[in-house]
């Protein structure tokens, strides 16, 4: 009997249904297992400290529900996680520490299957997109750019809320472009509730959403039919009300989050050239500027103007984005995830339309575009386990471990240590305070902060039992702090991992 035949005429790759769900499985399947490979590696292969920073949080909340810990170490715990204060609303931390609670055991990489699981759903999502937008090949290329860019895999291995922050956009410009096709209420509600999540998984994705509701309405409904229509009253208004809810609790009930929206904004940066070079800069490490550019042909070759124009309203709303966090856009990678759909969209509708339109019969053009997909994952796949393979983590816990013995569980510690200290305060149970790097100093005196050198030592140490060292680079590069604790301060332990200075008995030019 012959296969069910998609409604997609002229497909390149393949037009029977179930060739479609082989691909799809073979391309789930590898994308997750070049993800759980090396499972469970210590979390510093991206971002450690935004990575350390949930772990801790989630540990905490674990701490606070169970008796998974002993009673000195579930108190430090607590501590911990209340002084990390308030981001976002702590879905993934939440997520995890349950996790704990059901296995009856803290384990850390549970948090990454989490992030795996969001990223291989979010891919669900960009294939019905594009499928809804362009068609099957379109859609199968861009699943492919998702899965098997190597900058992709890597970071969705990390336990922080991006991951399911592109999730939940990209499931929610899936349910924006259902809407605007049949203006019901089933898919107001549905976009709705999925625009309202992905704004209260973290407040940012309103850059990604807006830009795309702007396209949609005024190059589809029209605007003046929008405002009368009570159904996109209330798409707002489901869209809002979720971080709404959360904005107040955190500002005005608990002020958790008062401190998150200071020093993000410097617009003083938009005059610099510099700027925009580390900008290109950052979006070539992550998704490839090349690419970056192929996307935007993609998006500019759409048959419907009005989802061209959503499109363009979410690179719109990417640009404003970045102009908004400007220190941000040019030093956390991690920023530029959204990016990352976007961009994996325009890929697959520019290459899929190029191969129609530009190569020769179509057994020809279906085996040159085969290949070139072939070839595009084998390569990548390989070299992200060559780079998982390559750093291996684990003994990092058990120096952090050993720091923290030799300090002492509750000891009071300021430092200039790896990732703000939290890689001491998970593994070595030691609560630290943090003195400033030279970066940390530059971002302050862009924000128009001024230090005095003695103030801010005697502040940052005062009650403080020990100085500990563990960026000996950094700790070389400002010799005032240097000559400060050597001078003034006797080495209570030193190894070629860390160098900890006693704070209590000053030597006698410093009494």
């Amino acid at each position: 009997m012959a296969s069910p035949v998609i409604n997609q005429p002229g497909s390149l790759l393949t037009s029977r249904k179930w060739v479609v769900w082989v691909i799809l499985v073979v391309l789930f399947g590898l994308g997750a297992l070049i993800r759980f490979y090396d499972l469970t590696d210590a979390p510093l292969d991206f971002h450690p400290t935004r990575q350390l920073h949930s772990a801790l949080i989630a540990r905490g909340m674990a701490a606070l529900a169970s008796d998974l810990y002993p009673a000195q170490q579930a108190e430090i715990a607590i501590q911990q996680w209340k002084l990390e204060g308030l981001i976002e609303p702590p879905i993934m931390e939440r997520l995890t520490a349950f996790t704990y609670l059901a296995l009856g055991r803290e384990v850390l990489w549970a948090a990454r299957i989490y992030a795996i699981l969001f990223w291989l759903l979010g891919g669900v999502g960009l294939y019905l997109l594009v499928k809804e937008l362009k068609g099957i090949d379109a859609a199968i290329i861009a699943l492919i750019f998702y899965l098997f860019l190597p900058y992709s895999a890597l970071a969705s291995r990390a336990f922080q809320p991006d991951l399911l922050l592109v999730c939940s956009i990209i499931w929610a410009w899936w349910a924006a472009v259902k809407w605007a096709r049949y203006s019901s209420w089933k898919w107001t509600v549905v976009a709705g509730l999925l625009s309202g999540f992905a704004i209260f998984v973290k407040s940012t994705a309103v850059f990604f959403l807006f830009g795309a509701y702007i396209g949609l309405v005024l190059f589809g409904k029209g605007i003046r039919f929008t405002i009368k229509d009570k159904r996109a009253w209330l798409l707002v208004l489901l869209a809002v009300l979720p971080y709404a809810a959360f904005h107040i609790y955190g500002v005005y009930i608990t002020g958790q989050l008062a401190s998150q929206f200071s020093m993000r904004f410097f617009p003083q940066l938009w005059l610099q050239p510099a700027f925009y070079l580390q900008w290109i800069g950052q979006v070539n490490g992550t998704v490839g500027f090349p690419f970056f550019l192929a996307a935007i042909l993609g998006i500019f070759l759409l048959p419907e103007k009005s989802h061209r124009a959503m499109l363009a309203g979410v690179l719109l709303g990417y640009f404003l984005y970045g102009m908004t966090f400007t220190h941000h856009i040019t030093t956390h990678d991690y920023y530029h995830l959204p990016l990352v759909p976007l961009v994996a969209a325009g890929v697959g509708i520019a290459l899929s339309t190029l191969a129609r339109q530009l190569l020769g019969p179509k057994w020809l053009t279906r085996l040159i575009l085969i290949a070139v997909l072939l070839g595009w994952i084998g390569v990548n796949a390989w070299d992200v386990r060559v780079t998982l393979k390559r750093n291996d983590y684990r003994p990092e816990a058990a120096i952090w471990k050993e720091l923290g013995e030799t300090l002492g569980q509750g000891t009071s510690v300021v430092g200039l240590l790896h990732d703000y200290g939290y890689r001491l305060e998970y593994w070595g149970w030691v609560t630290t305070s943090v003195w400033f790097t030279s970066g940390d100093l530059r971002y302050r005196e862009l924000a128009g902060q001024t230090f005095d050198f003695d103030t801010l030592f005697i502040e940052t140490t005062a009650g403080k039992q020990y100085f500990v060292v563990t960026l000996f680079g950094e700790y070389d590069s400002q010799p005032e702090l240097k000559g400060k604790l050597e001078k003034g301060y006797p080495v209570y332990k030193q190894t070629g991992d860390y160098l900890i200075f006693d704070l209590m008995h000053p030597l006698k030019e410093q009494r």
